[in-house]
């Protein structure tokens, strides 16, 4: 190399450099100012580029073995390919810082360096780490080079302006590919929380959003909108029946047609839970309108879906609610579309139904009963009927069933039919039952102390209860508290309150037929598969169900029917009880099929306490 013993000398060569700052961007010509950069420091640098570009690979290696050993410290190894981009990110880094040009190029060298930084994710301090060894490598280079200590010095002031804008830039690049990629992850996760995964339709959260933003809009002016929600028929069976995947690909292929329906109106669809789908119309449409557009999308269940290679009818049921007539609230709104569609659901066909007036007092005296439900139980409302079991030749008592009914402050008795079900909706029913059950055992301990007969009394369990985990545990403690033995107490199910986990169900009631508990099956002959698994059963007692008596003394099939359970049921040494006797002609029915014990309106219905006491137990 020439050596310049003469510092205006060199600067004049120096000053031959072609440099230059072709940078539009003003948030960087502002960090250039600030860091006082100039042609002159880019000239010095370009001088510098032929001397550093001898040792370009040199750099890449130094600061290659600097990074694996940094790493090295947190267990962290790079990969061959790793290795061979980080040497070639400082390659790059090299020939920029001494290219004598700040232009897009720089940027782009210093983009690729915060890409590799994030992707490999380098930390603020190993960043900075990273930089000043970087700055010690270049300078042993240049002071191997440069033998004039004031050249050296400055030349190492001009690396530093530079060393320290392309150090800005990496870590505005690296923070800007955080935010970035942070917020795409943000996108991602709020699309999925909003989003149905298998169609890709917006949920419920987003309906829920949409409804709440179009009524404070319109609150003023009550400008209408309105929700229909469809209820897809027998997906359960479809997917039981051609398998999970084809039930998906059928909610799929539903949802585009359903779709394409919408096109042609100011609405949405959106899915809502695995068998429900909404839409929210926002155009103001009136009733001829939602009719036509309600037909439209049950004419699309006209045509069969070809599925995996078959072909498979995907047909749904439509409530229909409209802002402000029928809800001035979301939760109202939606309350209105559900009850209208359980009202479309009970036509054999699809159908959809608007909701009215007396779906209104309907759900007016639902939100009252559930409402009222809350304090019944702490207020002491609930009673306790109690109907007989009977020896259908002599009248002998053998057995009593308790029956809940409600002491209303206003309504007066209210039978089970008018709030077992809002209970089981509002998750009351578990408590309510279990009161059942300790009023029944007191009652019939009390009673068996007073020289009663001794019978067993028969209490429901519902759904709630069975598949309740402490179900057995609980029946323990209230026998044991109440003092009534075992023997005397039968719980009585359903068939389709086990069906749902079968293997489950058998466990429980081997438990509670250890207990010395007796079990019986409720409503049998309604199920599906009483049969067959009637053998596995570990039951005491069936009790067949009344639909089997109403016609019994004119329908020989019934009486068939009812034989052939008697007898198989004597073979498996299982009691059985008919109830629903109201008639003389119906009785003898009965004991023509040598079933002995019955229970009915014939010879009593449900009587209070008092009442019982007196007629069976005085």
């Amino acid at each position: 190399m020439i050596e310049f013993t003469n510092r205006e000398q060199w600067l004049k060569e120096v000053k031959t450099q072609i440099a230059d700052i072709s940078i539009s961007d003003k948030q960087t010509r502002q960090q250039i100012r600030m860091l006082r950069i100039n042609t002159l420091d880019l000239q010095i640098l370009k001088w510098m580029h032929p001397f550093i570009s001898r040792y370009c690979e040199y750099i890449a290696e130094q600061m290659s073995h600097f990074v694996s050993g940094l790493l090295k410290i947190q267990n962290i190894v790079l990969n061959k390919q790793a290795e061979e981009d980080l040497k070639q990110v400082y390659r790059g880094q090299s020939d920029t810082v001494f290219s004598g040009m700040i232009e897009q190029r720089f940027l782009i060298s210093c983009k690729e360096k915060a890409s590799f930084f994030y992707e490999h994710q380098f930390s603020l301090s190993h960043q900075v780490a990273c930089f000043f060894h970087f700055r010690k490598v270049l300078l042993d280079v240049i002071k191997h080079e440069i033998h004039q200590c004031g050249q050296v010095s400055v030349i190492t002031e001009s690396l530093e302006k530079i060393l320290s804008f392309e150090q800005q830039l990496v870590m505005d690049k690296y923070q800007q590919r955080k935010l970035a990629i942070e917020k795409k992850k943000e996108e991602t996760m709020r699309f999925k929380a909003y989003h149905d995964a298998l169609t890709g339709l917006p949920n419920i959260l987003l309906a829920e959003d949409v409804i709440a933003q179009l009524i404070s809009t319109r609150k003023d002016n009550k400008q209408n909108f309105s929700l229909l929600k469809i209820n897809v028929s027998r997906l359960k069976i479809i997917n039981e029946i051609f398998g999970r995947v084809s039930g998906d690909d059928l909610l799929i292929s539903l949802s585009k047609r359903l779709i394409d329906v919408l096109t042609h109106y100011d609405a949405k669809l959106y899915r809502i839970s695995s068998d429900e789908f909404m839409i929210i119309c926002s155009t103001c449409l009136n009733k001829s309108g939602l009719i036509h557009l309600a037909e439209t999308l049950i004419q699309t269940t006209e045509k069969p879906y070809q599925i995996d290679g078959k072909e498979i009818y995907g047909t749904f049921s439509i409530g229909i609610s409209e802002y402000p007539f029928d809800g001035e609230t979301s939760v109202q709104l939606q309350a209105s579309a559900d009850a209208a569609l359980r009202e479309a659901k009970k036509s054999d066909r699809d159908s959809y139904f608007f909701y009215n007036n007396e779906l209104h007092q309907q759900l007016l005296k639902k939100v009252s009963t559930e409402n009222e439900l809350q304090t019944a139980l702490y207020n002491d409302q609930f009673v306790l009927f109690y109907q007989p079991q009977v020896n259908a030749c002599n009248g002998e008592l053998k057995g009593v069933e308790a029956l809940i009914r409600w002491m209303h402050p206003e309504r007066g008795i209210v039978p089970p039919s008018g709030f077992i079900s809002v209970a089981e909706e509002t998750g009351m029913i578990r408590d309510i039952g279990w009161w059942v059950l300790r009023e029944a055992c007191k009652r019939m301990k009390h009673w068996h102390d007073q020289g009663a007969p001794k019978v067993p009394i028969s209490v429901n369990l519902s759904f709630n209860q069975f598949h309740d985990d402490t179900l057995v545990k609980k029946v323990c403690h209230i026998l044991e508290t109440s003092g009534l033995s075992p023997q005397y107490l039968e719980l009585e199910i359903t068939e389709s309150t086990m069906a749902e986990d079968l293997d489950r169900s058998l466990r429980i009631l081997k438990e509670i037929r250890a207990l010395g508990v007796g079990v019986s099956l409720d409503d049998f002959g309604t199920g599906y598969s009483s049969l067959s698994y009637l053998k596995s059963l570990p039951i005491n007692q069936l009790k067949i169900d009344r639909s089997f008596v109403m016609d019994i003394a004119e329908n020989n099939r019934d009486q068939a029917i009812v034989t052939a359970i008697v007898s198989m049921a004597e073979h498996l040494w299982i009691d059985v009880i008919v109830e629903g006797i109201e008639t003389k002609e119906q009785l003898k029915a009965i004991e023509s099929c040598r079933c002995q014990v019955i229970q009915g309106y014939y010879y009593s219905q449900p009587l209070a306490e008092r009442d019982f006491t007196v007629k069976y137990l005085a």
